[in-house]
Order: C-alpha cells, then structure tokens, then sequence
C-alpha cells in the first residue's frame, strides 16, 4: 500500500470514526439528561471514569495478546452490535441510558486512542506531520457530517433511530481498520511482545516527558469536565424532552465540528511557527481566556461558548500536536503509556472535574457558575505553564531515540584521544653525506667549533633549509623560546617536516597562544600555517585560543574554517570549554548562505586520517564529503554528541524512518535561518565529478 493510499484510507476512517463520536455524544446526553436530573450528571461521569479505570488493563492486555489491528477492528463491530441492543431496549429503560454514557465514554475512547496508535505505528515523523493534519480534518469533516445526519434522523424517526446509524459507522470503522493493519505485519507480533509490560507504570515514572503528559492531559480535561457540567445545566433547564435535547446537541456538536474544520486549516502553519508545545498551549489558554469572560457576563449562551471554544481548540491544535508527540517514540514504550494517556489521565481528569461539580453541589454554594469558572481559569494557567516545556521534552523524546537507533544500528565513529592528523607525509631521514664546513651559526670551521648558545644554534640549524638537519634540530629541541617558536611556525608550510614541527610546537604552545593566534588571523601569512595552526590551538585548553579559533571560521579559506571548527569541537568535547552558541549558529548560517555549486566544491589539501577525525565521520561517499562533517562538528560543540552523531548519519541515510527522525531532530536544535538553509543545501544535487 503507498503512502497515499495509506494516508486517503486513514481520512476515509477517521471520518466514519469521528462521525460516531458526534452522532454519539448528542445521544449520549439527550438519552441521560432526559431520563434523569442534571444533578445526576457528575456521578455518571465519575462512574464512567470508573469503568475506564477497571477496562484499561483488560484491554491493554488485548492488545498484548491479538494485536492492534485484530484488537480495535473487533473492538467497533462489539460496538456496533452493542448499539443494536441498545436501539432494540431504549424506549421506557432509563438504565439503557446509563448503558449508552458508559458505552461512548469508554468503549469508544479506548477505540479512538487505539485507532491513532495503529497510524502512529505506520507513518514516520515526516510523515506524520504531512497527514496528521489531513486525517484529523478528513475526522472533522466526518463529524459534520455525522451531528447533521443525527439531528436529521431524530427529528424524522426517533433518538433511538439514531442508534442504527452509530452501529452501520462502527462496521465501517472495523473493515477500515482491518485493512489499514494490514500495512504493516509489523504491527502485529510488535504488539504482541512482552505482555505484561504494556501496561507499564514504571515507564511513566522513568519518563519526565510522560509525566508532564500526563499531568497536561489531566489538568486540560478537569477544566474542561467543569465547564460541560455547567453547560450540560444550562441545556438540562432550557430544553425538557429528548427529541428537543437530541435536537439541540446535535446541532450544537455539528456547530463545532464546522468550527474545527476552519480551525484546521491553519494547523500546519501554526505548527511550523509555533512549534508543537505552544500549539498545545493554545488549548489551556483559548479555555482560560474565555472563562474569564464568562466570569463577567455569566449565563447559558457564555458557558455554550467557553464549550465550542474548548471543543474547537482540543479538536484542532490541541489533538494534532499531541498525536505528533507520539510520533518519535519508541514504538515498544509508546504501547505501554499511549493507552493509559489518552483514556486513563483523560478519564481521571473527567473524574477530577465531576467530582469538584459534585462538591459545589454537597455543600450548596450559592454563587457555583463564578466559583466553578475561577478554578477553570486557574487549572489552565496551570496547564499553560506545563504547556511550555513540551518542546523541550519532544525534543528529548527524538534525542534518545536517536541514540537508541545508535545502538542498534551503530555509526562509524571513532573518538579520539589525539584529535587528528595529517598524512600522506614522508618523515623518514634522508641521509646526507657530512661537510666539512656549514655556514650556519654553530657549524664546525677549521680551527674547531666556534662557542655560540645552544638556542641560537637550534635555531640556525631549524632555518638551514637541510630536511636532515631539521628534522635532527627538532628531535633535539625541548621547550622553544619566543625566536625559535617564530620559525617553527614558519615551517609549518614545509609539508616533509610539518609532523615533527607540530610536535615541537606544541610543547611550548601554551606560552605563545598569542604568536599562534596571529598568525592564524593574517591573512598575509602562507595558507598552509593558517590550515595548520588550528590542530595546535585545539590542544590547548584555553579561552584564549578558542577565541581565536572562533574567530577563524570567518577567514575566506574552507580550509581555515574547516580545520578551526574541527579544533572547537575537540576543545569542547574533550577540554570542556563552553562554546557560545550564537557564534556557531551565525557561523553555519553565513556558511550556507553560499550558493550551493560553491560550497560543494570545496576540497581539503591536507588529508585528514579517519582514524583521528574527532567527534564526527563522514562516510566516504556521502555527498558533499567533508563539508558537512565541518558544519557538524561545529554543531557537536554546542549540541548532545550522540544523537547529533546519528542524525549527522540519519540526514544522507537511505534509511527514510532515520532520515525523518534526522531532520525531525534538527528543526527542534537549529534556529530557522540555519535549518532553512540547510535542508536546501540536502536538497540540492550537485553535478556529477
């Protein structure tokens, strides 16, 4: 099945599914506020989250033993013949009306959380993000459908009429969903393994992402339980009989889901601007705002509207940024906490609210509507506080599967204890035959050896121009002073003896970080010190010469650049040095803004040994070479190196799973500008060597 057809499959679903729910609240409400008091309500609702509770671990275990797919397809043809018996015993039995509240508001809830379980099973967080929109307005549009068909249907039949057609839309839902298992084989033996883990708690306590889910999913759904209460009063008092009831929620659900369907037509943009915790928020704070205003102008017509609010935003927003939190999770952990989220926390803060209703109620307060709306207000401050760590926490949740994907797929990568080096070089001796007599200072004459200082002496023999020479005047040197260090850095450009020069550096460099530094920033000074300068300064740790270091990623040679963010990145990852991030970031941003045939065609002069190459390798033919390994290293100094390691690898996989969990990663590290640029540099194809 292509992904397209995957994709219309799920929307054909999700509209038949999320017309039911419509259709079945309003007889939900209708059958129970016309067979009993409004006063009743809070206890029907604190039972029903009573039976979700004693259903959970039941249907958890289910999913362990048959799968997903044969679990939920099952799970809507019981419901559907459950609202048969219901449509055959309605007329004259106010305790079917109690079966149908407890039949929507668990049978189905486990059956719509199951549903986008098996979706988030199927599509890739790419993926996800390209369809979640699409399926969740396909749901809504269904919706409409489905409370104008309801109304139409009670007004020419009866309420109980209305049955029939929940029970023909569950069929519906279980072909669907018997054919959408059958995506991925996957699916079944995956929920099948380890049963009694599914219904894990210690997962839930392991995961601080979970728990502030958890917490956010309860604290949204008490505010809103209290606000249905006060709306479900108020139409309890306005409208006696059930025909009118079943008239007046059909519509009124109708009413939202064509609010919703305008409402997620700018989901997409509003996620891509926002990001996923503050489109969560938009939930909690759309509620709060509009209970304060039904604070001042209390009444039935503020307290419908603070509802279509709160249905519009957890329809829209709300829905389509929690089910893209799931998406990069591991699928094993994900089966054990989503059902629990999405129908435990829902249902508990069902219970939470209903029981503080019921509260008012016990102790007869006088002034309940502005009582009960002050705590609403204040639950969804509350929730708009959580609401502000979900990106950091999703970004957590991509981080550790990343490194999870590491672990069983792991990438060439070597840390190194030295940093890198260069190769390709010839160190060995040259023999050459001995003279009599030499020029330079300290050399032999023929009255004897003329007494000249040691350190001059070292010094005429490093600037002889003899490799031989040299190389025996640096096997010879020990600490250099300021004269020495001058021509040692001048000799960097000799690419025979550059190794052995290095070395000679290095031991006194830490004294000269100044010289070095200098010379590293001219731009008069040969090409090849300014390359090779950088490996020097990455060994020491020093502010200093990282400053230097980032300084050079502004000088007009990739090499220089490359060769310093190489140094940054050991001086970060091995030295501990903090890394300003804003310099890394306007340095990858200035460096893509290149045109792409220019960046491409960048090559390195001296070659880099693999076995040395710091934090991050670039796999010999991945396309750019090693112009990309010299963006990531500069961002291993300023991100987690494990999942950047990955995600370095999982941009350029072939792997389309990894690859999306790559760039997913990315959008949550890199300021815009930079990943804007970035993905068309990926884009772009360059011409063929």
């Amino acid at each position: 099945m292509t992904p397209k057809t995957l994709t219309r499959l799920a929307m054909a679903v999700a509209g038949c599914m999320i017309a039911h729910q419509v259709a079945s609240k309003a007889v939900r409400d209708a059958a129970f506020l016309s067979a009993w008091p409004a006063s009743a309500l809070p206890a029907m609702v604190m039972a029903a989250a009573a039976v979700v509770v004693v259903a959970l671990p039941l249907y958890v275990w289910l999913l362990a033993r048959f799968g997903l797919r044969t679990v939920v397809s099952l799970g809507f043809l019981t419901s559907a013949a459950g609202h048969a018996v219901e449509w055959r015993v309605l007329p004259g039995h106010p305790w079917v009306a109690v079966a149908i509240y407890l039949h929507v508001a668990a049978l189905a809830a486990l059956l719509l959380s199951g549903y986008w379980s098996l979706l988030s099973d199927l599509f890739d967080p790419k993926g996800a993000r390209a369809s979640y929109g699409r399926i969740a307005a396909a749901g809504t549009v269904g919706g409409l459908v489905g409370g104008l068909t309801a109304a139409r249907v009670g007004a020419t039949f009866s309420a109980s009429g209305v049955l029939l057609l929940l029970s023909a839309l569950h069929v519906l839902c279980a072909a669907g969903v018997r054919v959408i298992g059958r995506a991925s084989d996957a699916l079944e033996s995956a929920a099948r393994r380890d049963a009694n883990r599914l219904f894990d708690l210690r997962t839930l306590r392991r995961s601080s992402s979970l728990r502030v889910l958890a917490l956010l999913v309860v604290v949204t759904t008490t505010g809103a339980q209290i606000v249905d209460q006060l709306f479900k009063f108020g139409a309890k008092a306005h409208y006696g009989s059930a025909p009118d009831l079943l008239g007046f929620f059909a519509i009124f659900y109708t009413s939202v889901q064509l609010l919703t369907v305008a409402a997620q037509a700018s989901v997409a943009p509003v996620l891509r601007r926002l990001g996923i915790g503050r489109t969560i928020s938009s939930l909690p704070g759309g509620l709060g705002l509009a209970s304060a205003v039904a604070l001042i102008v209390p009444g039935f017509n503020m307290f419908a509207g603070v509802r279509v609010v709160e249905a519009v935003l957890r329809g829209s927003f709300f829905r389509s940024g929690y089910e893209l939190l799931f998406v990069p999770m591991d699928p094993e952990e994900k089966r054990r906490t989503k059902t629990f989220l999405d129908v435990a926390c829902d249902r508990a803060g069902d219970a939470i609210g209903a029981l503080i209703v019921q509260l008012f109620l016990l102790i007869g307060a006088t002034f309940l509507p502005a009582q009960l709306l002050a705590i609403v207000v204040g639950l969804s401050v509350a929730g708009i506080w959580i609401g502000r760590r979900l990106d950091v926490l999703y970004l957590r949740v991509v981080e550790q599967r990343l490194v999870k994907q590491a672990e069983l797929d792991p990438p060439v990568v070597v840390n190194s204890e030295t940093g890198w080096t260069i190769v390709g070089v010839d160190t060995r001796r040259r023999a050459r035959p001995a003279s009599g007599r030499t020029t330079a200072a300290g050399s032999l004459t023929g009255s004897g050896r003329v007494d000249v200082d040691p350190a001059i002496r070292a010094l005429g023999e490093l600037r002889s121009g003899d490799r031989a020479r040299v190389e025996a005047a640096l096997a010879g040197l020990g600490r250099p002073d300021a004269l020495q260090m001058t021509q040692l850095i001048h000799l960097l450009a000799w690419d025979d003896v550059v190794t052995g020069v290095r070395a000679a550096i290095e031991k006194g460099a830490a004294s000269h970080v100044g010289m070095l530094v200098d010379h590293l920033l001219d731009p008069e000074a040969d090409f090849a010190i300014r390359r090779r300068i950088p490996r020097i300064l990455g060994t020491l740790h020093t502010d200093r010469a990282l400053d230097g270091l980032l300084r050079g990623l502004d000088d007009v040679r990739f090499e220089v650049r490359y060769q310093c963010g190489r140094a940054i990145d050991r001086l970060a990852a091995r030295e501990g040095l903090a890394v300003d991030p804003t310099r890394i970031m306007t340095a990858l941003e200035r460096e893509l803004s290149l045109p792409p045939q220019l960046w491409y065609g960048h090559r390195l002069i001296d070659r880099v040994d693999d076995e040395h190459s710091g934090a991050l390798q670039v796999d010999a033919h991945a396309r750019a070479h090693r112009n990309f390994e010299y963006l990531f290293s500069l961002l291993a100094a300023v991100l987690p190196r494990e999942p950047l390691q990955v995600a370095f690898r999982g941009i350029t996989s072939d792997n389309a799973g990894l690859q999306a969990l790559a760039r997913e990663y990315f959008n949550g590290v890199l300021p815009e500008g930079v990943r804007t640029k970035l993905w068309a540099m990926l884009d772009y194809s360059p011409p063929a060597e």
